[in-house]
């Protein structure tokens, strides 16, 4: 972004499972706010409202709220998605050109702590850039907690290239992207700080293993990488330590650099690709130009490798990184060196960050500054089952569901028993009846053998029994609570399979809370709820619950007493267990928040992040218990 070239300144003037077990020029833009168009399977929601005022970064803190910076020195906090109407800090700065506040960063110890780091721009004589710490007393800072951490040189006349972007690598170092200021000979100088990545500890003494701390003298030991132009922004990759960081070009080409110490990445003598030995050249660029893939300004940095992923599996791994004037968002991937588009129709993208909860935040300048939450949408419930051991009274199998949503729901219901011996189970139910009932006991519709009824309609909708003694409807239901019960014609006991599934993905409506109650024993008379998340493309949150002793107080009389619970994939493979709720604490915060907190201690609940696909949940007695057990599946999303 040369002082030469004022258009690119950043100055911004103002089947078998479930049958079994279910650069940059920041233009002034008086727009409003403006969707960006997304790949199929996502979408975006604004964030905290309108900030007013020109944006530059954004960073989480550990608890979830999201600290957004503007450039005239305030530093803003959105709370559960609402924008807090007093700043965490107002700062006095010069934010003429591309200076003003312009990083954030959280102490790794920040939970006990309670410190944060900002980069600035010093409004009073000299002019400079400046790393200070401040101590968080809840949405505010405590007064007079400012410690500056690190001076930077004092800046020229030219107003652009201040870099910014600060963030704590693994190694517990904060890590500082320096612009140049104009002035390309300073990024290929140990004498100053400019165009450079720095390194130094929390409390701004320089860790002694910088690559240039013997060869460099004061502050300049601080010089982790030079010959950059304006690393705005930059990223380490989670649970790695891998850096990557985004360096604008001049007249050329935009890079993404493989962050490496005592590396020299080739700026004023080179931009782009180079062949020259000397310098380390980027590992993607991209050239200038005016549409979606060229641009003129990288900037943005997030790897997707969220503690909980909400997008397909297919983006793990992969960088996110955007371009200013262009607007677009793009990905690209380290292991094949290429880059494939995901949005498009952004007012200038300045910051990306990977949330918590896994969807994908973009900070954007437009009309006075907004942030964005890109998630993918939410997988959901579409069949669902539960198998168990039949008995009479209150011991036959009871699956239960929900229907939310204005149109009617399509829906068909089975109640399998001989075939299950084709699939080892023993002692099958032998003539299994389907009955269907609103939440209040009125029956929707019964059936005994499923071509009494109904014949041509299950089998077009491809649920017909393999043996004529199994039970099948196809019900099309209203908003509301509804139960499929499976019994044995004549009082027969065995196990069963009753099923629910959703014939009408399409219709705005869905199935919501699950559950299966049955006689919980031992061996194959395990109480198995089985269901499958799919039709779109996220991860969604999912909170089961193994209930038993509290069954009591809704007259059951013979309540299983300690319920276990096993969560599986399609293979088998064990995603999480639980045996009395409250053992994990993160777990039983989750489930507390959710309002789900079971009503005895020895029951048993987990709440996770499930991608599209079969799951099951097993329902066992401890010590081999047995009795009544209930197994409930919530879709948290």
């Amino acid at each position: 972004m040369g002082s030469m070239k004022a258009q690119r300144s950043f100055y911004l003037p103002s089947s078998t499972i479930l049958a079994l077990v279910v650069a940059a020029s920041f233009i002034l833009v008086s727009a409003c706010a403006i969707a960006a168009n997304l790949p199929t399977g996502f979408t975006e929601v604004q964030v905290g409202g309108n900030l007013s005022g020109s944006l530059t970064a954004m960073a989480f803190a550990p608890d979830g709220r999201l600290f957004v910076c503007q450039q005239g020195g305030q530093l803003r906090v959105i709370k559960n998605g609402v924008l807090l109407s007093t700043p965490f800090v107002s700062l006095t700065v010069d934010s003429s050109g591309e200076r003003g506040l312009l990083g954030i960063a959280f102490d790794p110890n920040f939970a006990t702590n309670h410190y944060l780091y900002v980069y600035y721009t010093v409004a009073t004589s000299p002019i400079h850039n400046r790393v200070s710490r401040f101590t968080a007393a809840g949405n505010t800072a405590a007064p007079g907690s400012e410690i500056v951490i690190l001076n930077l040189d004092n800046l020229s006349s030219a107003t652009n290239h201040n870099g910014g972007a600060i963030h704590f690598g693994p190694d517990g170092k904060l890590y500082i992207g320096v612009g140049e200021n104009a002035n390309g000979a300073n990024a290929q100088s140990l004498s100053n700080l400019l165009g450079k990545m720095l390194r130094i500890n929390a409390d701004g003494t320089i860790p002694p293993d910088n690559p240039f701390y013997n060869t460099a003298t004061g502050n300049n030991r601080a010089i982790w990488a030079l010959g950059l132009r304006n690393p705005f922004t930059f990223a380490f990759q989670p649970g790695t330590t891998r850096l990557f960081i985004n360096d604008v070009g001049e007249s050329t080409y935009e890079e993404i650099n493989d962050g490496i110490a005592g590396s020299n990445y080739g700026w004023p003598i080179t931009e782009g690709p180079t062949s020259n030995s000397a310098f380390r050249g980027p590992i993607y660029f991209y050239g200038h130009g005016t549409n979606n893939v060229t641009g003129c300004a990288i900037v943005g940095a997030a790897f997707y490798n969220p503690p909980v992923p909400q997008f397909p599996s297919s983006y793990s791994g992969k960088y996110f990184f955007a371009d200013l004037c262009n607007g677009w968002i793009r990905v690209f991937d380290p292991s094949a060196g290429t880059a494939t588009g995901f949005a498009t129709g952004i007012v200038n993208p300045v910051d990306l960050h990977v949330g918590p909860d896994g969807a994908l935040y973009y900070l954007a300048r437009g009309s006075g500054g907004q942030v964005f939450r890109i998630s993918a949408l939410p997988a959901q419930a579409l069949n669902i089952s539960g198998r168990a051991r039949v008995e009479i009274g209150e011991g036959v199998a009871i699956s239960g569901f929900i229907i939310t949503g204005p149109e009617p729901k399509r829906v068909g219901v089975r109640g399998i028993g001989p075939s299950l011996a084709n699939f080892g189970v023993s002692g099958p139910l032998a003539d299994p009846v389907i009955q269907l009932s609103r939440g209040d006991g009125s029956l929707v519709m019964a059936n005994d053998n499923w071509k009494n009824t109904q014949q041509a309609e299950i089998t077009g909708a491809g649920l017909a029994p393999s043996n004529d003694k199994e039970a099948a409807l196809i019900a099309t239901l209203t908003a509301g609570n509804y139960t499929a019960i499976v019994t044995g014609k004549n009082g027969g006991t065995g196990v069963a399979l009753a099923e629910v599934y959703d014939l009408d993905q399409a219709a705005d409506s869905r199935l919501a809370n699950v559950s299966t109650r049955a006689q919980v024993g031992t061996g194959s008379d395990v109480l198995i709820g089985g269901f499958i998340t799919g039709n779109k493309i996220g991860a969604t949150r999912v909170a089961v619950r193994a209930l038993g002793p509290s069954l009591q107080q809704f007259g059951i009389a013979n309540p299983l007493p300690d319920p276990r619970l096993e969560l599986r994939n399609a293979n088998g493979a064990l995603l999480a267990s639980n045996d009395n709720w409250q053992s994990d604490a993160s777990q039983a915060a989750l489930i507390s928040s959710y309002g789900l907190a079971p009503p005895n201690n020895l029951e048993s609940a987990i709440a996770i992040s499930l991608a599209p696909g079969p799951y099951t949940a097993i329902v066992t007695g401890k010590n081999n218990q047995t009795g009544i057990g209930l197994i409930e599946i919530y879709d948290e999303q």
